[in-house]
Formats: structure tokens, C-alpha cells, sequence
């Protein structure tokens, strides 16, 4: 790959999001120093496999998760832990980055989680304030399951998503809070690999 071959990436994707007061989210084409140093953020968790912790960022408070973007990935056994922590930075008065690869389904499922625990009174409302902020979020479905019993689990009570069929499609399930919403299309696979070699590419030289 060339140093001056470039793709064209959805501007959705490439936007560095603040959901609330100390919590930002991005794919990995955000990942730079400007971003860092410009938003005070003092904690990088990396929800990714596939993407190293970067030595360019600077010396920073990092955590790296080591998951898929399947619906069979165990995404739930983080979920408590990590809200707590980036709980903890937030009040000690740091700024928290969660990112993994465009921005939409590992990091947006660590978002929702510290988001239902701390900051709003169901994952319900959580999903739909991340919603008027970054429209692009879009979980697996394998993850929403596991956001539903992590609710369930720290509010102490019902569900306030269901999970229901598409009519659409009727062998397929989906998060009641999508019903009757435009949901942009998924960025193709292939897409997010060249994304990710270029900006890796771009970061080592």
C-alpha cells in the first residue's frame, strides 16, 4: 500500500463523538494526538482485537479488550468492570476515549453499559441518547442480548429492550429500539480492513 493511496471513508464514521460530560467514542480513523490533547482525555480503551495500542498517542492510561465483533463473543464479563473504571476516571476528573474499529458496535456496547449503570435510568434510555449523538451505533445483536441481562442485572428489574423479529425479515431478530428507525448501512467488511491498514500505515511513518 502506498503512502499516498487514499479510501473514501463515511464522515460518520470518522467523527469523534462526546456522549456525556468525560465519555467520547470513535473508530480507529480518529485515533491521533490532536484528538487526544484537544478533548483532555486521560484513559484509551481499546474494545478491538485487531487494533494494537498505539505508542504515538503519548503516554496515556490505556485498557485493551480483546473482542470480536461477533455475536457469539462473551462481551457481558466485561461490562460491570469497565464501567466502574471509567466511572472512576470521570470523577477523579479525566476524560475517557472507548473506541474499536468504526465506532458503531464493541465500543458502543461498552458506551450503553457504563451509560445504563451511571447515567440514565434504563438501557432504553442510554441506547437513545447515544443515538441523538453518534446515529450510526448499532450493536450486534449477540451484544444486545448481553446488554439486556447486564440491565436487568444492575437495575434490578425488567427489561427495557426487547428483543424482537424483523417484519421484514421474519427470521430475524432485532432490538425493539430500532423498530421504525433508518439505520445507515453497515460498512462492508473489506471496507474496514483497508481503514484499518491505512491508518496504521499512516501512524508508522
Amino acid at each position: 500500500m502506498s503512502r499516498d493511496q487514499s479510501y473514501e471513508i463515511n464522515p460518520e464514521y470518522a467523527k469523534l463523538t462526546q456522549l456525556v460530560p468525560g465519555l467520547f467514542i470513535c473508530g480507529v480513523s480518529e485515533l491521533n494526538r490532536h484528538n487526544i490533547e484537544k478533548n483532555g482525555i486521560t484513559m484509551i480503551i481499546n474494545a478491538t482485537n485487531e487494533v494494537p495500542n498505539l505508542k504515538i498517542l503519548g503516554n496515556i492510561a490505556r485498557i485493551k479488550l480483546w473482542i470480536d465483533d461477533t455475536p457469539e463473543t462473551d462481551i457481558y464479563s466485561h461490562l460491570d468492570v469497565v464501567s466502574d473504571q471509567i466511572e472512576a476516571v470521570i470523577a477523579d476528573g479525566g476524560a475517557v476515549l472507548v473506541h474499536c474499529v468504526a465506532g458503531v458496535s464493541r465500543s458502543s456496547t461498552i458506551c450503553l453499559a457504563f451509560l445504563t449503570k451511571y447515567r440514565c435510568r434504563s438501557l432504553r434510555d442510554a441506547y437513545f441518547l447515544m443515538f441523538s449523538k453518534r446515529p450510526l451505533v448499532r450493536p450486534n445483536i449477540g451484544f444486545w442480548r448481553q446488554l439486556i441481562q447486564f440491565e436487568q442485572e444492575v437495575k434490578h428489574g425488567p427489561a427495557s429492550v426487547t428483543m424482537v423479529y424483523d417484519e421484514t425479515q421474519a427470521d430475524h431478530l432485532l432490538p425493539d429500539v430500532y423498530i421504525n428507525q433508518a439505520i445507515q448501512p453497515m460498512q462492508p467488511f473489506w471496507i474496514t480492513l483497508l481503514v484499518i491498514g491505512a491508518v496504521l500505515l499512516s501512524l508508522s511513518m
